[in-house]
């Protein structure tokens, strides 16, 4: 009794595993993704490189985490997730270094491109990945969007670390000893995942105890077989809905703030707004994985479905006045509950859609389609203004497209439903057959007798 309560009250290693992913997270996205778009004006001045070309290095950036995504599953197996860490942070800090030196164009392209590399390997896809194996199925979605809400507390943070380094005053090259000190602090981050990640929990290969637990809307299932997934029609309409949606959201990311400069809002008033949610980001994704755990895949993800196409309507309405000033304020809740779905909810489709058996695969896909959105998002609301000298088009087909995704999504959940209670049926069928095994042998050797 005394060794079984001293195993009761043993430290639970996961908190860990939480803690550094959560800084991982934070420092990879928020002093390497989110303050990239600080870097633009500072670099293209300093060396005369147009913003078009320069702005090149995201496509690079963006094609790059596609194609490693794909084969993430792969990787993960054969590497373990701590090495691809390890890996992710050491293509960041040459990402930083490099672009700290570079005069050239090509040179920030390859930057772009380990930025992307570097990325993959500790950011969405990682924290699917840890949570799978690290957490139990009915506190999934609440870790996911912990985890990935350091990307808000963390962006807010460099923000004011980086911004008054990278404009010194008399100093054009700031921006290199912005990058020599992300750098440092990625070094450091890389320390701490060497001491303290772990691919698995200890004996987590041979034994798998399960518990009786309350039941929760959000649990994983045994899944199918990858072989089987890419058969299935509904697989491809999820991978485009999900590419839609990254192209969509990550859209509005590059043109709701250039909208609101030019209906005239003042810059420190849009710049104030824009901090405003990256902080209220930080809890929606939280949220979000709360919500998934209690209400259900289908719930949630109408819940940030409707916030999205309200968020992308209203920045039309957004005008110089009192009235639009509110309401670009008040946009931002709409859509900070909009954007886990191009985060917190992917690696939450991978379980609740396709199951357990191949969840890496599927998760390496379903990262590496919605990269693929994102790279054309941008450049496709850019594209209307130069056309029509206005973002208000985009805006409409943005909120047509999402429109379109909201029921698509209908059809995939009911889809995978109706695949899921076969699966299950058949298991459930499998496992009491072999329950009664032991009580038919014991009739036929009386038989015999």
């Amino acid at each position: 009794m005394e060794q079984l309560n001293a195993k009761k009250s043993k430290f639970d290693y996961s908190w860990v595993i939480i803690a550094v992913c959560f800084l991982v997270v934070g420092v990879s996205l928020g002093f390497c993704s989110s303050g990239r778009t600080m870097y633009l004006n500072a670099i293209t001045e300093a060396l005369g490189f147009g913003r078009g070309a320069f702005s090149l290095n995201d496509t690079f950036r963006f094609a790059s985490t596609t194609i490693i995504n794909i084969f993430f599953g792969t990787l993960v197996n054969k590497f373990g997730i701590k090495k691809l860490v390890c890996a992710g942070f050491m293509c960041l800090i040459s990402f930083a270094l490099i672009n700290s030196y570079a005069d050239q164009l090509w040179q920030f392209y390859i930057g772009g491109i380990l930025l992307g590399v570097g990325l993959a390997w500790t950011s969405t896809t990682m924290v699917g990945a840890v949570i799978n194996i690290w957490c139990k199925e009915e506190n999934r979605g609440k870790f996911t969007g912990l985890i990935l809400s350091a990307n808000g507390l963390f962006g807010a943070i460099a923000v004011q670390i980086i911004s008054p380094i990278i404009y010194q005053e008399g100093n054009a090259f700031g921006y290199r000893d912005s990058y020599r000190l992300v750098a440092i602090i990625l070094a450091v981050v890389l320390a701490l995942v060497v001491i303290f990640l772990k691919d698995r929990p200890k004996g987590a290969e041979k034994t798998v105890i399960k518990k009786k637990v309350k039941k929760a809307r959000g649990r994983g299932w045994v899944g199918m077989e990858y072989k089987s997934i890419v058969k299935k029609p509904y697989f491809y309409l999820a991978c485009a809905c999900i590419a839609l949606t990254g192209m969509t959201l990550q859209g509005l990311g590059g043109i709701a703030t250039p909208h609101m400069y030019d209906v005239g809002l003042a810059k420190p008033l849009v710049a104030s707004i824009t901090s405003l949610s990256s902080l209220i980001m930080m809890f929606t994704k939280i949220f979000i994985g709360f919500m998934y755990d209690k209400k259900g895949i289908r719930i949630t993800m109408n819940i940030c479905f409707i916030c999205s196409f309200i968020s992308q309507i209203s920045l039309v309405a957004i005008t110089n006045t009192p009235l639009g000033i509110g309401l670009a304020y008040g946009r931002i809740v709409f859509a900070a509950i909009a954007l886990p779905l191009e985060t917190v909810m992917l690696p939450l489709y991978a379980s609740e859609l396709f199951g357990n058996k191949s969840y890496m695969s599927v998760l390496g896909v379903f990262t590496a389609v919605n990269y693929a959105g994102y790279a054309v998002g941008a450049p496709f609301g850019n594209l209307i203004f130069d056309i029509t000298g206005s973002y208000n088009i985009a805006f409409i087909i943005f909120g047509s497209l999402m429109l379109f995704i909201a029921i698509s999504m209908q059809f995939v959940v009911k889809a995978s439903r109706k695949d899921r209670a076969l699966i299950e049926q058949e298991e459930n069928t499998e496992a009491t057959c072999e329950k009664k095994k032991p009580s038919l042998f014991k009739e036929l050797n009386g038989i015999k007798k």
